[in-house]
């Protein structure tokens, strides 16, 4: 059914398999997470990771995040075409061929800044930038504990002075990723691990400007400890991306509920060979192959509540037996393991509300993997 005749029809109507969003979920989930930021004195700056999708993003910058976050420079892209006025690109960026592109990019976005954490990076990033008689704004990097990126907190101010060299390049702040809130498994944990995290990254940037730098965002945050900062906690932004549509990774974590999460797969039945199996339609490339924290399976349903995806292989999933009274033809909804995986499979994502399809978003920042 082409998208101008599903709109309006209800959710059954929907070929199979297809991402859906609920549209209600969707906008609570944005509201919250910006009241409860604005609450603790932060600015928010969504990893759009999570959603790649040029709508939702206005949404969050119209529930009043100062801009976005995006992994790579096609994601970026993207959501400049999309008139996101302030992108901040999260991952390290070398080659030529990558500043050709953020030169093009800087050209178009009134606000840019980038992630560095070696002389090295940084150095490209002055010489493309000064060849082009433009400056960029970076922030430095800081590994507190993920293990990937990022420069170790006491080589901070030297890379800053390394950095500081360069023409071309303004220090605005630093950032780093709340890794370890995946760990915490209750709230006060994760309250905890929010002021750690806060304290850390507010002495770095104080050593910082004990050196001369002019620290001026301090920037952090995951789902996990979305909404749970208190005010005074040390950043300035968060960078947070599932937490507008969910998954069952956060649902395992505790850090939402079922009814928080507003993304899931629908699937039909279309086999039931044996006593203890049913077959839905969606396999590796409709649900990602990733598990949950807790939870064994590729993902888990709505109706019947509970029942696990137990296997999936190219075209097909397995339903486990608690799967109940299913029937060759039945529809079902799966919370998929993590959502940043999953919607990466499609091409777009059905907008429902109260059962009926309101609009088809495409998912323009799909595949862009550079």
């Amino acid at each position: 059914m082409a998208k101008c005749e599903l709109i309006g029809q209800p959710l059954a109507a929907v070929d199979t398999p297809a991402l859906i969003v609920d549209a209600d979920i969707l906008t609570r989930n944005i509201l919250n997470l910006q009241r409860a930021s604005e609450a603790a004195g932060l600015q928010v700056r969504p990893h759009i990771k999570a959603h790649k999708t040029p709508q939702i993003a206005q949404m969050q910058v119209r529930a009043g995040a100062v801009g976005v976050t995006a992994a790579k420079i096609g994601e970026a892209e993207v959501m400049a075409d999309a008139g996101i006025e302030d992108i901040f690109i999260a991952n390290i960026l070398v080659g030529a061929a990558k500043m050709r592109r953020l030169v093009a990019l800087a050209r178009r976005v009134p606000k840019l800044s980038v992630a560095v954490d070696s002389a090295e990076g940084a150095r490209q990033l002055s010489e493309a930038f000064g060849a082009a008689g433009m400056a960029l704004d970076v922030m430095i990097e800081i590994d507190s504990g993920a293990g990937r990126c990022g420069v170790p907190p006491e080589r901070a101010v030297a890379l800053a002075r390394e950095i500081a060299a360069l023409p071309a390049l303004n220090i605005v702040g630093l950032m780093a990723y709340a890794a370890g809130a995946y760990s915490c498994r209750t709230e006060p944990e994760r309250r905890a691990y929010c002021s750690e995290e806060g304290t850390g990254l507010a002495a770095i940037a104080e050593q910082l400007r004990q050196a001369g730098f002019d620290i001026q965002r301090i920037s952090g945050g995951s789902t996990p400890t979305a909404g749970r900062y208190p005010a005074h906690c040390g950043l300035t932004e968060i960078r947070s991306g599932t937490y507008c549509l969910n998954d069952h990774n956060q649902v395992d974590l505790g850090t939402c509920a079922v009814g928080d999460v507003a993304a899931t797969v629908l699937a039909t039945v279309v086999s039931h060979p044996a006593p203890d199996r049913f077959i839905i339609d969606a396999g590796t490339k409709s649900l990602d192959q990733q598990v949950s924290q807790l939870t064994e399976g590729y993902g888990v349903l709505l109706d019947p509540p509970g029942a696990r995806v137990v296997k999936i292989n190219d075209e097909h999933g397995y339903l486990d037996r608690t799967a109940g009274d299913l029937h060759i033809g039945d529809k079902v909804r799966i919370i998929p393991p993590r959502i940043c995986t999953c919607l990466n499979l499609y091409d777009e994502m059905v907008i429902v509300q109260d059962g009926v399809v309101r609009d088809v978003w495409r998912i323009a920042a799909r595949g862009k993997n550079v």
